[in-house]
């Protein structure tokens, strides 16, 4: 697989300067205040920007927060470069993270999915030791009337996740809830999972029509807006979780008993066998980027700024393969033997 777009984006790095003072000089817009739904209760993010269109959409993407309530950190997302703020270049180099202060600042931030990838990572850095948050897809199945399984898909982009999801979802014999469409966290104690309560879903056109097909012919009226702020005004959307999920998109929190990662191989590939390689794997999946290789452990959006956040996610995701059975998927063929693959592994 090529690079990702997490390759591209600048490392996070923590400044000399105290980043109060830094954004206490700018004039800046009212913040934006959402919720993010966790295991132990939610977090509570904010928003500054200059760039109304991605305050709009930061606010129709997540939760509201309750009113008064203060965030747990602030995200601070300008939209031109730095010397249009009274600063020099340096501050363009990097997405800046005061871990004291619990502030993110980033300039020339005008993609939203820039912003939702900063967000995610200050989800991470903020919350406690006791749970990991997970690109993928986190859900729950049955065959008939037993028991149901509940299931954290993972996986580095275009592995196939969406592929495998949908797969499962046109087959009847499979009861299917969908509680995360592409990240959430997993609590590490139980370990539950538990749907991140966003109220639109920012998801690719080419998943949602993967999803749900022929979605643009019978959408309603108010179910999805187009991503402005890409290039490509047709990439990204962001739509009502139902639209594209149906009766399967469920608010519920499901114990997740089985990891299982997807990844494109050569035919013939073996999987990670002892809990350490394993760990290694999930480090170095695809690792063609620079040092600071932002799909590290799968999530894209995790804040890597000094040596202690590798080892803390790496302690973290060590602790939800000791409490589930992992399983390797090597998506190397069709998508029914993807799916077939996955049933063998989950449902034996």
């Amino acid at each position: 697989m090529g690079a990702s777009y997490y390759d591209l984006l600048l490392p996070v790095r923590e400044p000399e300067a105290d980043l109060r003072d830094v954004v206490a000089g700018i004039t800046l817009a009212p913040r934006v205040v959402a919720s993010v739904r966790v295991p132990a209760g939610r977090i509570v993010l904010g928003l500054v920007s200059d760039n109304t269109r991605l305050s709009h959409m930061f606010a129709a993407n997540w939760a509201q927060a309750r009113t008064g309530q203060q965030p747990d950190a602030t995200l601070y997302a300008l939209a031109r470069p730095a010397c249009a703020y009274g600063l020099d270049d340096r501050w363009n180099a990097a997405r800046w993270w005061s871990r004291d202060h619990k502030i993110m600042l980033v300039f020339g931030c005008g993609s939203y999915r820039l912003a939702k990838v900063c967000a995610r990572g200050i989800c991470s850095a903020v919350s406690g030791d006791d749970m990991v948050f997970v690109h993928g897809c986190a859900l729950s199945l049955s065959a008939g009337p037993g028991p149901r399984q509940g299931v954290m898909i993972t996986g580095r982009s275009g592995a196939g996740k969406t592929t495998l999801v949908a797969g499962l979802l046109r087959h009847p014999e499979y009861s299917v809830a969908v509680l995360n469409d592409d990240w959430g966290a997993v609590s590490l104690s139980h370990p539950n999972a538990v749907s991140t309560g966003e109220r639109m879903l920012h998801m690719k056109t080419c998943s949602v029509l993967s999803l749900r097909p022929g979605f643009f012919t019978g959408a309603p009226p108010g179910s999805y807006s187009r991503d402005l702020s890409e290039q490509d005004r047709t990439a990204r959307m962001l739509v009502l979780p139902k639209s594209v999920y149906g009766a399967a998109w469920s608010t519920a929190a499901t114990a997740v008993g089985h990891v299982v990662v997807v990844v494109r191989k050569p035919a013939g590939w073996l999987p990670p066998s002892p809990e350490g390689e394993a760990i290694r794997a999930l480090e170095n999946e695809g690792d063609t980027g620079p040092a600071h290789h932002h799909e590290a452990f799968f999530n894209g959006s995790l804040i890597l700024a000094a040596e202690q956040d590798r080892l803390r996610e790496e302690r973290r995701y060590r602790q939800l393969l000791d409490h589930t059975t992992a399983s390797w998927i090597n998506n190397c063929g069709t998508p029914q033997t993807l799916m077939d693959n996955f049933i063998s592994e989950v449902m034996k």
